[in-house]
């Protein structure tokens, strides 16, 4: 089963390049030389050095991330609906596999089907072509984890979409009340969006995020703490434009 490259997700995608760090830090550089204003050009460099510290990455993430579902409140779901996060052709497997995003979600998800016995929801389609995501999260937790979903939602290329497509395969069982499995960090906006299809939404966060013990540590520029940061303030504009598009459409 195979899908074409998603336009909307094109469009996402290159709205983050304009919007996002690094490249408006860098056009904020050069305004600074063009108009002869060493503060901007500082201050895009400070910008540029702050966003890739661990410190500053945890405080753009922390607020985004939930409070972690009690045993006694999970017991009471119907469903555990798992959202894509990726994937990519893997030559070692010779066949396209789960990205670590995906398999941190599958993972938690998987656990929590034997904690609980409840059945499992998978969505993702395939916004950059191949297999959906859903086939694979499928695939990935019969082979790997002994467990058969109860429904592969594979036509959602957006978060969006993983609530609007999958709320009637929910409905159509009964479900009212799931558990949302997604990083924490993704789950602010994903909660909402479930949430407006009329379930009752826990969420299942996983792969959290912690400072580290070190002051030092936390002040030091590295490559992953500069990916998180990009991916937070990502989240941050999608919650702006989900509560505008909210408010100018009345809700």
């Amino acid at each position: 089963m195979s899908a074409t490259f998603s336009p909307v997700v094109l469009i996402h995608q290159a709205a983050g390049a304009l919007l996002l760090p690094p490249l408006c830090l860098l056009w904020l550089a050069l305004l600074g030389l063009w108009f002869r204003r060493r503060w901007l050009v500082g201050l895009a460099l400070a910008g540029i050095y702050l966003l890739a510290t661990p410190q500053v990455a945890w405080w753009l993430t922390r607020p985004l991330e939930p409070v972690v579902a009690s045993p006694g409140a999970l017991q009471t779901i119907d469903a555990i609906v798992v959202l894509g996060g990726g994937k990519d052709f893997a030559p070692e497997y010779g066949d396209e596999e789960l990205s670590s995003d995906s398999l941190l979600r599958v993972r938690y998800a998987s656990w929590l089907a034997k904690q609980l016995g409840k059945p499992l929801l998978v969505t993702g389609g395939s916004p950059l072509g191949g297999e959906p995501e859903a086939v694979v999260m499928a695939r990935t937790l019969q082979r790997d984890y002994h467990l058969d979903v109860r429904w592969a939602e594979s036509r959602a290329n957006t978060t969006e979409e993983n609530a609007r497509y999958s709320a009637p395969l929910l409905k159509a069982a009964g479900v009212q009340r799931i558990a949302l499995v997604s990083n924490a960090w993704h789950l602010r906006r994903a909660r909402a969006l479930f949430v407006r299809q009329g379930f009752d939404v826990l969420s299942a966060p996983t792969g959290l995020s912690h400072p580290s013990p070190s002051a030092l540590i936390n002040w030091l520029p590295s490559g992953t703490a500069q990916r998180q940061s990009w991916i937070a303030l990502r989240e941050w504009v999608g919650i702006a434009w989900m509560n505008l598009h909210a408010n100018g459409a009345g809700e």
